[in-house]
């Protein structure tokens, strides 16, 4: 059994790098001053024994960052509708090493509150929800 989470991980620094248009980063930003960017965190996955292989469900937060004074969730928002338009329920997964997703659905689409307004951070986060079966 490999991780899925690898496979997947590299598809959706793809789909998220072409669809938004901003630098995609793994885990955690770097402060290098860029102000939109958007984060794959959260990544989750369960293992179950199918009757012929092995299914995972698979969990990945999408966060998109703004740090802006101008615009606030509305262009984190814009953000996330071209990243839904690129990935969402109709969207084909072709993964290698054996792994294909069955079903892409999206879990949640929240906007981060509690930040502070003096910040000018704003956030919007999209969760999937993943079925990768490998062979």
């Amino acid at each position: 059994m490999l991780n899925p989470n690898i496979e997947i991980k590299k598809w959706f620094y793809t789909y998220l790098t072409s669809s938004s248009g901003l630098p995609v980063y793994d885990g955690y930003a770097p402060d290098n001053g860029v102000n939109e960017y958007v984060i794959m965190n959260g990544r989750a996955s369960a293992q179950e024994q199918g009757k012929i292989s092995y299914t995972n469900a698979v969990t990945i937060d999408v966060d998109i960052v703004i740090k802006n004074s101008n615009f606030g969730y509305k262009r984190a928002e814009t953000i996330s509708d071209l990243i839904l338009a690129a990935i969402n329920s109709d969207t084909a997964i072709t993964l290698s090493n054996g792994f294909y997703a069955t079903s892409l659905v999206v879990g949640a689409i929240r906007n981060l509150d509690g930040l502070n307004p003096s910040d000018n951070v704003w956030r919007t986060i999209i969760t999937y929800n993943l079925i990768i079966t490998q062979n």
